[in-house]
Formats: structure tokens, C-alpha cells, sequence
């Protein structure tokens, strides 16, 4: 399975849902998380990596970065934790 086959399902989850979705990107956006997901007025960064893959040093930085000013920020390889983490930061 491949990491883009972890963000559509995970991304649709959260767009059945109700969320808005936004992907990071552009010349600036190295080692960014790949998604930013919105509702209700709560936020939750995303990266989303191939089962078995893990963040880089510069995608772990940013991913503490944003965790250090109060964003809830996560990764993960799994279309389950994946949907589980959407829940659980935006619901929860």
C-alpha cells in the first residue's frame, strides 16, 4: 500500500464527515505535514506516511514545532490510527 492510497482514504473519512481539508504545499512547505483538517473551529496537522515508513527529522520538527504552540499535530502509516486521530482531535 502506498502512502498517497493512506491519505485518500483517510482525507475521504474526514470530508464524509464534515471536515475541511487542506493540503500543505509549496516551495515552502518542506517538511511540512501533509494535510491541515478543519471543523469547528479546531485543527489538526497531519502527516501521512506508507505503512512501515516514518517521518524525517525535518517532518518530526515541524510536527513538534506546531505541537509546542498548542496544534494538535500527528502522522501516521495507518488508514485506521489515521481516522481514529481525525476523531479523536477534532471531536474529542
Amino acid at each position: 500500500m502506498r502512502e498517497k492510497h493512506i491519505e485518500k482514504a483517510v482525507c475521504q473519512f474526514a470530508r464524509d464527515h464534515g471536515y475541511l481539508i487542506l493540503k500543505l504545499a509549496g516551495p515552502n512547505a518542506k517538511g511540512q505535514p501533509d494535510r491541515l483538517i478543519l471543523k469547528d473551529g479546531k485543527a489538526l496537522f497531519l502527516e501521512l506516511k506508507a505503512p512501515g515508513k516514518k517521518p524525517t527529522k525535518l517532518q518530526e520538527k515541524w510536527l513538534r514545532l506546531l505541537r509546542e504552540q498548542g496544534f494538535a499535530a500527528e502522522w501516521t502509516d495507518d488508514i485506521g490510527e489515521g481516522r481514529t486521530m481525525v476523531r479523536g482531535a477534532l471531536l474529542g
